[in-house]
């Protein structure tokens, strides 16, 4: 079950975060064969974000780019992972009215053994 955590300055008006959201959700799923009801999401948004000495207090198209963490269990391919990554990155600079590219995505592979879900460490 993917997980993905996004932290974002705040959008302009007219952007639907919550659609963003489910757009990253569903463009992952399907990227990793799951179930998009299995992919999660959450958002954050952030009241300060400097890129050096430049800061940001709303969300700019070219700069200061959204961050996302994407946790998945290991044992996906290096496709999967990669097309799962560039999927996020698009839905995010799409949704969020960017230019392409600005997104800024990581992919952290949980290892089994060192998750809790549904009642018990998965292995």
């Amino acid at each position: 079950m993917p997980v993905i955590q996004i932290e974002a300055l705040p959008q302009a008006a007219g952007v639907d975060v919550r659609a963003v959201m489910g757009d990253v959700c569903n463009r992952v799923a399907a990227c990793m064969g799951a179930d998009p009801g299995q992919v999660w999401a959450t958002w954050r948004t952030l009241e300060a974000y400097t890129e050096g000495d430049t800061p940001a207090e709303s969300q700019p198209g070219s700069t200061h780019p959204p961050v996302a963490r994407l946790i998945a269990f290991e044992g996906r391919s290096d496709e999967q992972v990669r097309s799962a990554l560039e999927a996020a990155a698009g839905a995010l600079s799409e949704g969020l009215r960017l230019e392409p590219g600005n997104a800024f995505v990581l992919f952290d592979e949980a290892r089994a053994g060192r998750v809790y879900t549904g009642g018990s460490v998965r292995s």
